[in-house]
């Protein structure tokens, strides 16, 4: 059998064909040459979809959160950083995976975190991924936002937002975003694990200047431990939920 190589993309910019991705359902992804048409063809690099950006745990690292192809482990393997470049204003860094289609089992995207670390502390400096610079991404406040085309950097105004909730689970010390149980504009309910192993907990946040605060933690389903401390949170969002999971 063939050993699977990987395909460097270095130095891919402008305009690039977007086939195989785009095969496999992930909005935005482009490839560096011809994608691959059978189970057995070779594995090669795409760029990434990233969805948002979340702190990392100290002053020189990001997660990356991204969307990639299908559910099937012969869809996707290996997401990762490559070229991080460091400048005074700015970092930039390419987020690719590899990639060979697998019959049907490609069409659903699935999240995935890959960790940027950097040199020099990352500040306020603006990120840049896949050298796409009219998609900038910049820390405003508790998270991380997208700058538009303009080069106007601003909050996210949707408070469900990936970048306020990646943002709020980061505060809460979490290692991952967790599941998401509810969401609307003041309050919001994360399932997390803190630690590799543990059990996962759930955390209530309430919406405040300048972003998601973190009020009470809850073993069970329900409402009871939520609204024990505090008497304000909407029961219709919580009377639901089954045990953190």
């Amino acid at each position: 059998m063939t050993r699977p190589r990987r395909r460097s993309i270095l130095g891919v910019v402008g305009v690039l064909v977007a086939v195989g991705a785009v095969a496999c359902g992930v909005p935005g992804a482009t490839a560096a040459g011809p994608g691959p048409t059978t189970i057995g063809a070779e594995w090669r690099s795409f760029r990434a979809d990233v969805t948002g950006i979340r702190p990392g745990s100290d002053d020189h690292s990001l997660f990356v959160q991204v969307a990639l192809p299908g559910k099937d482990p012969g869809c996707v393997r290996e997401p990762r950083i490559e070229q991080v470049v460091e400048a005074k204003t700015d970092i930039r860094a390419d987020v690719v995976y590899s990639t060979r289609p697998a019959a049907g089992g490609c069409q659903d995207k699935v999240p995935a975190e890959v960790r940027l670390t950097t040199a020099d502390p990352i500040a306020d400096r603006t990120v840049i991924f896949n050298a796409d610079t009219g998609n900038a991404w910049r820390k405003l406040g508790a998270g991380w936002g997208h700058c538009d085309r303009q080069g106007t950097c601003a909050p996210p105004a949707d408070h469900c937002d990936p970048a306020w909730i990646g943002a709020a689970a980061s505060a809460a010390g979490a290692e991952s975003p967790g599941t998401t149980r509810t969401c609307e504009p003041g309050w919001l309910i994360l399932d997390l694990r803190k630690h590799q192993g543990e059990p996962p907990a759930r955390t209530a946040f309430r919406w405040g200047n300048p972003g998601w605060t973190a009020f009470a933690q809850a073993r069970s389903g329900g409402c009871a431990e939520i609204l024990a401390a505090e008497p304000k949170f909407p029961v219709a969002l919580c009377k639901a939920l089954p045990a953190p999971a």
